[in-house]
């Protein structure tokens, strides 16, 4: 996935290339969803429980 190179998406650019150098590559969904957060649309308390619920853990 493209980040577009904002001042805004550094964060994000730099969350997603220290993951894939530890061999943890962020799929463009989750990555669609943390720009979501970024910009206000949701929170990352909900992020988190979506995650949560997806994976079987509460």
């Amino acid at each position: 996935m493209i980040i577009e190179c904002t001042k805004e998406n550094k964060e994000i650019k730099d969350v997603a290339a220290t993951m894939a150098i530890e061999n943890m590559f962020l799929s463009e969904d989750f990555l669609n969803e943390v720009i979501k957060v970024k910009k206000g649309e949701k929170t990352f308390d909900e992020l988190r429980q979506e995650i949560r619920e997806q994976y079987g853990k509460s």
